[in-house]
């Protein structure tokens, strides 16, 4: 019998999991035993849970609650009965009358703890007459009242429901003291259930939002710190946002017992931050971190090569309450303040490196006058590592020549008031790591840069783990677009974030550097401020691997970088200095003033190029026989007399000689003469005073 001969199953079988089979029956059977032959029959049953498995099932869930009920009982009365029996005996012994006096040291001590011992039993024989009382006129109730027998029934109902209501009070007080596991032996109540007691108490204890209100409430009057009204905000996973509206006080005075509240709320170093609102002095926002509000930070992805621009908003990190941080790189200067392990580096400047070197329209110098700095990002950067004081302060000073000579090349390619980056005209960003380090003369190079940098397209981003008055150098921190401080010193914060700003809540100072790959505590985390950045709240820099960043090092090598561009280089008399390949070339006077000629608007510049590069090494070259031929191949139509107006013009003391060429008196141009023309051409200002 075929499975497929009978479509009469159950609507909704698999027959997949059917095995395909076909019952075959011979058409003799006589050499057959018919009754081994298995009946060609499906039969279906609905599936069910048996009724005695259904009333095993509620019987023993019965029993096991029940059980459950009863230990918990014995486990609950048993606690109680511990704890009523010592603090029973310290109450008749006055033990905490004791506590409050410091002991017995005097006999006047002896008698005060006596006389309360006597009051204190006076009162357990009043109390115990007054309940034998109850129970009496309970008896005799029950006595006059009912049918029931005098001295049978009626006189064991009183104490025993006396004694069963005290055996559940003391059930109930054993379970709330097991759930109360900070509740020392000699207290009765824990402190946050104690209305009467102003003594703080941890903010893991707290269940509810109005325990948590009565925890800070507590913890502020504590240290001396009134408030009108505390509201909880909600709870956001990484801890509590609470509305504080003080009394009497100032936000400062909150920070300035930060510290203290952090004890008393039983979290960990520089989890209590407080954020003032800017409108209303008296109010400020209080978040208390209990766990790391950036645990679930995903590991952040790099950006495929040329992907960026300068003018897109790129996300560096992310803020404590989830936002991200969103920053544009066009018209960045940015100062970075962090200690050591605080993930200046290889957070920080790793994060704005990567978006950088991803930029189609931007290129990137990285500098360090004592360490390596970000040497994983050398392949792409445009310009080989820069290491050393006297090497940073030559690349600062070609950063400051581009940013002077691009306001001309941005007049002439019609701009507008700012520099508009593209791929053939890129911005240029100078990253400096320890940047204290540098010499005076480079840190005065970086304030002029600073200042005529952000028309032109030239920006700087510095790094340093201190920022003390003499290193930080002249209007760097009040110039720079944003400030950004990790774990640092408290001294520091004055000095980049400005007077006050400790008051308002930015303490990085409470933050904590790494130790090693496993303690890593704060590393990474800052405060920030700066254009829509006015906000004491933490925020935590994309923490990129090295293995992620050689990758997209490589990857970026292949498609190609962009590079300085012709015009900038040549306004600033860079066109030969600066190379591909960072080495500086031995730059001559042709070179320079074929730069001169390809920036556009100099008169002469590539005739007297072309007469120096004809002199080579020669002193000396006669008109009619060497200069005009070789001017004429070139392409140049003049003759002597505009020779040597062209000469003149721009270095009006010269004038031909006559010397000796092959063997008769010829008149002509010595390479001296030509040099002053070409001196004339670069700076004319000098050949005018010169000429004088």
């Amino acid at each position: 019998m075929s499975l497929d001969q009978h479509p009469d199953f159950p609507a909704g079988w698999d027959l997949s999991k059917v095995i395909p089979g076909e019952l075959e029956v011979p058409d003799d059977l006589s050499g057959e035993d018919v009754d081994d032959i298995a009946p060609g029959i499906v039969a279906t049953y609905e599936p069910r849970v048996p009724v005695l498995a259904k009333a095993g099932g509620a019987s023993m869930v019965a029993l096991s609650r029940t059980a459950r009920f009863t230990g918990l009982s014995v486990r609950y009365f048993s606690i109680g009965m511990k704890a009523v029996s010592f603090l029973g005996w310290r109450y008749v012994r006055a033990h905490d009358l004791q506590e409050v006096i410091g002991g017995m040291a005097k006999s006047s001590d002896w008698n005060k703890v006596k006389q309360e011992r006597h009051s204190r039993w006076r009162f357990l024989g009043w109390t115990g007459g007054v309940t034998a009382g109850l129970n009496l006129a309970g008896w005799i109730a029950l006595a006059e009242g009912t049918s029931l027998d005098a001295v049978g029934l009626s006189t064991a109902i009183p104490p025993t429901v006396t004694g069963l209501a005290a055996g559940v009070g003391i059930t109930l007080y054993g379970r709330y003291r097991d759930q109360r596991p900070d509740i020392a032996p000699q207290m009765m109540i824990a402190e946050q259930d104690n209305p009467d007691s102003d003594e703080p108490y941890p903010l893991a204890v707290c269940q509810s939002p109005g325990q948590v209100e009565e925890c800070i409430s507590r913890a502020f009057a504590w240290e001396g710190i009134g408030t009108r009204s505390v509201r909880v905000l909600g709870y956001r996973g990484w801890g509590w946002e609470i509305d504080v509206v003080l009394k009497g006080a100032t936000p400062g005075k909150v920070n300035a017992v930060a510290d203290q509240l952090d004890s008393h709320f039983g979290i960990g170093t520089g989890g209590t931050l407080i954020e003032p609102d800017l409108d209303d002095n008296s109010h400020v926002t209080l978040r208390l971190v209990q766990t790391d509000p950036f645990a679930d930070m995903p590991r952040p992805a790099v950006h495929a090569p040329n992907s960026l621009s300068v003018r897109d908003a790129v996300v560096y990190g992310r803020c404590m309450d989830g936002s991200s941080l969103e920053l544009r790189l066009r018209g960045m200067f940015m100062l970075i303040i962090g200690s050591s392990g605080s993930a200046k580096t290889k957070g920080a400047l790793r994060s704005l490196a990567e978006v950088i070197t991803a930029c189609r329209d931007a290129i990137a110098i990285e500098m360090d006058p004592v360490k390596d700095g970000i040497r994983e990002f050398s392949e792409v950067m445009a310009l080989p590592p820069i290491r050393g004081g006297k090497e940073c302060t030559e690349k600062l000073r070609w950063m400051r020549d581009i940013a002077s000579g691009r306001n001309q090349v941005k007049s002439a390619k019609e701009m507008g008031d700012l520099w508009e980056p593209t791929p053939e005209d890129p911005a240029i960003f100078g990253i400096v790591d320890e940047f204290i380090f540098l010499p005076q003369e480079a840190k005065d190079l970086a304030i002029e840069i600073i200042r005529i940098g952000r028309e032109t397209g030239v920006y700087l981003i510095f790094a340093a783990q201190e920022a003390t008055q003499d290193s930080l150098g002249d209007a760097i921190a009040s110039a720079v677009t944003y400030r950004v401080m990790l774990a640092s010193r408290s001294e520091d914060i004055p000095l980049v974030l400005g007077k006050g700003a400790s008051a308002m809540g930015y303490r990085p100072d409470r933050l904590r550097p790494a130790v090693d790959d496993e303690r890593v505590y704060d590393a990474g985390k800052f405060y920030m401020a700066g254009p829509g950045f006015d906000r004491p709240v933490l925020w935590r820099w994309n923490r990129f691997e090295r293995d992620q960043i050689r990758q997209a090092v490589r990857e970026r090598e292949q498609a190609g970088r962009p590079w300085f561009d012709h015009a900038s280089l040549a306004a600033a008399d860079l066109l030969h200095v600066i190379r591909r390949d960072g080495q500086a070339g031995e730059v001559s006077l042709a070179d320079r003033l074929e730069a001169l000629d390809a920036q556009g608007g100099v008169d002469d510049a590539r005739t007297v190029a072309f007469l120096l590069r004809t002199f080579g090494e020669k002193p000396f070259l006669p008109t009619t026989e060497e200069l005009l031929p070789a001017l004429g191949e070139a392409g140049f139509e003049l003759d002597a007399t505009s020779l040597a107006q062209v000469l003149r013009k721009h270095a009006p003391a010269v004038a031909s000689t006559r010397q000796e060429w092959d063997g008769k008196q010829v008149r002509g141009w010595s390479r001296g003469a030509v040099e002053q023309a070409a001196a004339g051409l670069i700076d004319p200002a000098k050949a005018r005073l010169r000429a004088a």
